[in-house]
């Protein structure tokens, strides 16, 4: 095994952890009592300060992994298929996130729809912000080819979208553009993940693949010491800023905020990296499991929440349980995501079969125009 592959498998397991963590934390803000949950008071306010800082690990990992899985001719050049896939990949999960959240169950019905559920359609979520991202890091790709290039485009982008952060935000963009822009650059119509700051850690995340992808060292314990000390520095720049620019919320609107929370994901790489040998037992499940995030991520939610044509627990009961039954929940919820990765992964060998995936393919896509349009 190559130390590049090694770092894949660290960072999937990381990617993994960070997701488990995710969808524990939807299940239970979207289940408990809020008497029960309160982020105001300890020990809830630590999970809730945590919960922020699932979504950074789980967009840097994903940006690492962009530029590292990026293959080139032997000019230096990104091989073109290869951005032809992440185009469709970014269109396919931007489609994905807003079906998630489609307030009707016919497409012609979307005009009628009144404006507060038109505005919680277009918010911004993670799928949506992964989509943006990725085009935004596709398009760079495309435009500077070799990796010195790309390392440095990639470096100035990420600068540039915390330094601005701060402005941006102080635009009111739902009085200059259509809601479904304005979601992508402002907190103010619901969204959760616009793209100042949290597009800045994948293109970080990005950036910090490019890096080991050109270094392609395989001294394992050098990169954590690296990693390790940044993302210290980090942490110690963003505390340092916040408290001689003190901010009502650090972590939507400030570059420090956005370098604290980078730092911890540094940190937690590190950690994953070291603690990844003392699990040999299930680290296969761990990569598996990472590789297959974003499904899991999609799965998860449908469970909870249901689609636009079928209801769950998540629409049934909300806020409606006590913290037992909510842990209960999300045990449940994530037991049963899990189980059918690793079932559709066991049955695998029979599903690869060009004509079974075509037929799933074009038997998918029949169902979902016949619910959206009949």
């Amino acid at each position: 095994m190559t130390a590049s592959s090694q770092r894949l498998y660290e960072l999937d397991a990381a990617k993994f952890v960070a997701m488990l963590f995710m969808m524990a934390g939807h299940v239970l803000s979207a289940l408990v009592l809020p008497e029960q949950l309160d982020i105001s008071r300890p020990p809830w306010s630590l999970w809730h300060w945590w919960r922020g800082i699932t979504a950074p690990v789980f967009l840097t990992i994903s940006g690492m992994l962009f530029s590292l899985t990026l293959r080139r001719n032997e000019a230096g050049t990104i091989v073109p298929t290869i951005l032809r896939r992440r185009v469709l990949r970014a269109l396919q999960l931007l489609g994905i996130g807003y079906l998630l959240v489609l307030p009707v169950r016919h497409l012609y019905e979307l005009p009628f729809i009144e404006e507060s559920a038109w505005y919680a359609f277009v918010q911004v979520n993670v799928l949506q912000l992964i989509a943006a991202s990725l085009i935004v890091l596709v398009c760079v790709a495309f435009l500077f080819h070799s990796p010195r290039t790309f390392e440095r485009a990639t470096a100035i982008l990420t600068l540039g979208v915390v330094m601005l952060t701060p402005l941006v935000h102080q635009v009111q963009w739902y009085d200059h553009l259509p809601s479904a822009l304005a979601a992508y650059l402002s907190y103010d119509g619901g969204s959760l993940f616009p793209v100042f700051p949290f597009s800045a850690y994948m293109f970080a995340g990005a950036w910090m693949g490019n890096v080991l992808s050109r270094s392609g060292t395989g001294n394992r314990s050098q990169l954590r010491t690296r990693a390790a000390v940044l993302g210290l520095a980090l942490i110690a720049l963003g505390v340092g800023g916040s408290l001689l620019f003190p901010s009502p919320d650090i972590y939507r609107y400030t570059p420090f905020g956005v370098a604290i929370r980078q730092g911890v994901v540094l940190l937690i790489i590190v950690a994953t990296s070291l603690l990844l040998p003392l699990v040999r037992p299930i680290q296969s499940l761990l990569v598996l499991f990472g590789k297959q995030a974003l499904t899991i991520y999609v799965l998860h939610l449908v469970l909870l929440y249901g689609t636009p044509w079928t209801d769950s627990i998540g629409r049934l009961k909300p806020n409606a349980l006590t913290l037992g039954e909510g842990i209960l929940a999300a045990a449940a919820i994530i037991g049963v995501t899990l189980g059918s990765v690793l079932m559709v992964n066991r049955l695998r060998a029979y599903l690869v079969h060009p004509v079974t995936l075509r037929l799933a393919r074009v038997g998918t896509a029949v169902l979902l125009g016949w619910l959206l349009l009949v």
